[in-house]
């Protein structure tokens, strides 16, 4: 990181050492830690597995993060309702991981990737890493929808026209066909109607749109209402983009417009769906007369330029399609202050810094300090006053590293006035050439593909790589959309909100339009970073700490819940086997280092007092707590809604290839087999397999109950289910006449029955502490095939009937197992399991192996290992599937020193001669 530059005397020299010492102790003490995940695809099927590799780097310097060495990566769809989640072990600041997207649990719709460590959690979630995109499902019998939808204004309510027009995938109408069609605002249903297409599959409702309605989340559903089609559901959204709902934000550079001041405005306009709509307009004074005209350059961005007059209020009009004008505020005009504007030419060596002040700052002759911030740090520094006027300074580009870099202007009590950024291009990425052993490629061919990577000026880089090779007939895989590592590294992570087409940015330092469309962008976007006032607050403690590995923490109490020092723990487990103990400090606290969970990993802690036994002392254990991040609207258009002709000639040619692979395989091996009248609960621990049980109330059930305890739901869904008190006295609940078992996660919780409570009062506790919204699934087993396992793993007596016990298993959300969270002595801990990845598959071939369509893989192959040597080389080798064409690929990754390279390219692959 460069040092400051000072253009100062003594004085103001200390002044800004002061500043720069302040920054670099808050921006380290309070490092950022970013992630960036590359994935093997943009978009994904039901039945895929979703691969990826992530970068976990650290600012300022962006290099390998070696505090963190947890990583936590979540798959939520559109509703915010997180899927799967996955903890993964780190290796500097690496790591890897997939997920299958079962389709019973991953359904057709809209998805976030995110990830994150638990020290992220410290800071602005927009460093949290997401990426949005779709799952779809395309078949054969699949339907495709086009709509128009039109609203307009009436006296005193909004209609909607809404024209659909319903097709099968050979594009024939699906007509006179009943349908329901349901209007829905997030979880409200605002308009439910039954209609039917006509002969030509169209359909005509118009309705009035609710005057509450988020019209930013509106959605439509359509169902056949055929019989036997209750699963052809649809659920698109539906964007109206009315013109009068155009949104438009003014923002001039440095911060402020002053009277008398020439300044450079910024705008944005933003459509109803998110997106930025180009507009043109002009700006009137408070006598209507024209100061101004401008027109959108990108995305719904642009500038314009503007001399504000003191007293005077500015408007600004821009002409809707229907020819009608919608009117927008400018910021008020500040009748003193100091006005900062940058030139930051694409190919020039420095900055050029202009500030200018009205005439009772320049009388005045205060100091002022002009400070640069890259990455928290104060990397320049010099001082200033506009004694003689305007200031003009030029600021070397040298002296900074490449990303966004912040000029703020501050006073003497170190308020900041003026703040703009800008970006520094070095023109330094990582160059990442690929050569491959043959021009064009075979069907089932070998491919060897040679990589080299070497620094700007030609030096041999060692560093970690990932690359995906997909097939370009059946993935779009368009640079546009997404970022890559460079520019999330260095660009889009630092920003707030959702950036358009991020990879649009990626050729800006080659453009001079789009490095200018880049300056717009910094111009209108908000940043990620701290507040400078912060940074004058004493440094908080951090409320998540840094996960180095995962460890097993917890604090041992008295019965008057005060800690116990010097208490023996001891840790038990059985797979992998563990034993092993440790004693508590002052604060009752313990810790368990050097422990990997593995899949389904279960602990048993127990604690002892001074005098070695388990009385009178409990263990609280230290459960991860997932965050619940705020729910991002970025809706996807689905695969089938108002689907353009390139986009169909991808999915044609996915259907065709299935299609194909049905006819030599005799079926098609990615059909589901769904089994009628069984319901499968997620995650279960049923000893019996997937849906083997006489009741199954699964979390589509569950949904419908709303709110109520786990005693009301089986008192209403389990026939049977009553209590009985024997001659002793005592009560218990039973399952008609058989003994009543409750198993939570796979654990009996008569386990943890402490003596002197009765069974009934015992269960009772259970059943009034658990609701329905904490609950998966509940499985009732009652007849012999299903409770002769059960019997024999959780009933000790070995003369026991199978008929005698009856058993229920209950799957909550958290997974944890009984919900008493501090027992006596001891504590079953069921964290969290390492999720290792898997290894990619690809077949390997013989030479002249005949294709036969049977192998018609999306993801030619996903290398997220690649590490290169000394000589920056590295080498990578996979097999063709049976699909001639191109296959698309993308290397990415980083020295793990601070710079990045991507690079992406085509492999060509022909139709073999062999016989088929």
């Amino acid at each position: 990181m460069a040092s400051a530059s000072l253009f100062a005397q003594d004085s103001p020299r200390a002044f800004i050492n002061n500043i720069i010492l302040k920054a670099d102790t808050f921006a380290r003490g309070r490092a950022v830690e970013k992630i960036y995940l590359q994935t093997d695809k943009p978009k994904y099927e039901a039945g895929d597995t979703l691969w990826f590799k992530g970068y976990l780097l650290e600012e300022p310097d962006l290099r390998a993060v070696t505090k963190s060495g947890v990583l936590y990566v979540e798959l939520a769809n559109d509703s915010n309702r997180v899927i799967k989640r996955l903890m993964l072990p780190l290796f500097e600041g690496l790591a890897f991981g997939n997920i299958a997207l079962d389709k019973r649990e991953v359904l057709q719709g809209g998805y976030f990737l995110r990830a994150y460590t638990n020290w992220m959690r410290n800071f602005d979630e927009s460093y949290i890493f997401k990426k949005h995109f779709y799952i779809g499902n395309a078949v054969n019998n699949a339907w495709l929808i086009n709509y128009k939808a039109l609203a307009k204004k009436s006296i005193d309510k909004e209609k909607v026209q809404l024209n659909l027009r319903v097709t099968k995938f050979d594009t024939f109408p699906v007509g006179v066909r009943e349908m329901q069609l349901r209007l829905t605002d997030g979880k409200r249903t605002l308009l439910k109607n039954n209609v039917n297409t006509d002969l030509d599959g169209n359909i005509d409702a118009n309705f009035d749109l609710p005057e509450k309605a988020n019209a930013a989340n509106l959605s439509l559903i359509m169902q056949d209402l055929r019989k036997g089609e209750d699963n052809r559901r649809l659920v698109m959204p539906l964007i109206l983009n009315r013109p009068d709902h155009i949104d438009v934000q003014f923002m001039p550079e440095g911060g402020e417009l002053v009277a008398g001041l020439p300044a450079q405005v910024a705008f944005k306009a933003i459509n109803e769906d998110g997106f930025g709509v180009n507009i043109s307009g002009k700006v009137y004074n408070n006598n209507q007369q024209e100061v101004a005209a401008f027109t959108g350059a990108h995305k719904g961005m642009g500038v314009f330029n503007l001399q504000p007059q003191p007293g005077e209020v500015y408007t600004a009009k821009i002409k809707l399609p229907d020819g009608s004008f919608k009117t927008f505020p400018l910021p008020a005009v500040k009748n003193s202050g100091i006005t900062l504007e940058i030139n930051n030419p694409l190919n020039a060596d420095s900055i050029a810094v202009m500030l200018n002040a009205t005439p009772d700052i320049i009388a005045a002759g205060n100091v002022y300090y002009l400070l640069a911030q890259v990455r928290g740090l104060v990397a320049y520094g010099a001082s200033l006053h506009f004694k003689n006027g305007g200031v003009i300074m030029r600021v070397s580009k040298k002296l900074f590293p490449g990303g966004i870099l912040r000029f703020l202007l501050i006073g003497t009590d170190k308020k900041l006035l003026n703040e703009r950024k800008v970006f520094i291009e070095h023109h330094d990425n990582l160059n990442i050439s690929i050569k491959t052993n043959k021009p064009v490629y075979a069907q089932r061919d070998s491919i060897a593909v040679d990589i080299e990577v070497k620094t700007a000026d030609g030096t041999p880089v060692q560093g970690s790589f990932s690359m995906a090779v997909t097939d370009n007939a059946q993935v779009k895989t368009d640079s546009l959309t997404h970022s890559n590592i460079r520019s999330y590294m260095l660009l889009t992570s630092d920003l707030k909100g959702a950036i358009e087409e991020p990879g649009y940015y990626d050729a800006a330092e080659k453009d001079a339009a789009k490095w200018q469309h880049l300056d717009y962008l910094l111009l209108t976007q908000g940043w990620v970073g701290y507040d400078w006032k912060d940074m004058w607050l004493p440094l908080p403690p951090a409320k998540y700490k840094a996960e180095k590995q995962f460890l097993v923490t917890g604090r041992v109490t008295n019965m008057f819940n005060k800690p116990v020092a010097n208490s023996g723990v001891t840790l038990y487990s059985k797979k992998p086997l563990i034993v092993t103990d440790t004693v508590t400090n002052k604060q009752g606290e313990f810790m368990f280092k050097d422990i990997f969970p593995g899949d389904t990993a279960v602990f048993f802690v127990q604690a002892r007092n001074k005098k070695g036994k388990s009385f009178n002392v409990g263990i609280e254990m230290d459960e991860f707590k997932p965050p619940v991040f705020a729910a991002v609207n970025d809706r996807t258009i689905p695969w089938f809604l108002n689907i353009d002709t390139s986009n169909m000639i991808k999915v044609k040619k996915q259907v065709s290839l299935k299609d194909a692979m049905a006819k030599i395989t005799g079926g098609n091996i990615l059909k589901e087999v769904v089994i009628k009248d069984k319901r499968i609960i997620k995650d279960s621990k049923n000893l019996n397999g997937p849906g083997e049980a006489d009741l199954i109330i699964d979390e589509e059930m569950l949904q419908k109950t709303g709110r109520t305890s786990l005693g009301d739901l089986i008192t209403k869904n389990v026939k049977g289910f009553n209590s009985f008190t024997d001659k002793t006295g005592f009560t218990y609940y039973r399952l008609n006449t058989m003994v009543l078992h409750l198993i939570i996660d796979g654990m009996d919780v008569d386990f943890f029955k402490p003596e002197g409570i009765s069974p009934y009062q015992y269960f009772r506790e259970f059943f009034d502490y658990c609701d329905a919204e904490e609950i998966k699934g509940i499985e009732v087993m009652k007849m012999p095939r299903n409770t002769s396992s059960y019997t024999r793993r959780y009933v000790q007596n070995p003369m026991a009937k199978p008929d005698e016990n009856a058993f229920i298993e209950i799957t909550t959300r958290s997974g944890h197992g009984p919900f008493v969270k501090k027992t006596v002595g001891t504590y079953v801990f069921r964290p969290m399991s390492f999720s290792l990845p898997l290894t990619f598959y690809t077949p390997k071939y013989k030479p002249g192996s005949a294709p036969d369509m049977t192998d018609i893989r999306s993801t030619i192959y996903w290398g997220p290992h690649i590490i290169t040597d000394k000589s920056g080389k590295a080498r990578v080798s996979f097999y063709a599937a049976d699909n001639p064409g191109h296959y698309d690929y993308v290397v990415e990754g980083t020295d793990l020193e601070g710079s990045f390279g991507v690079k992406r390219g085509s492999i060509t692959v022909k139709k073999s001669n062999l016989n088929q």
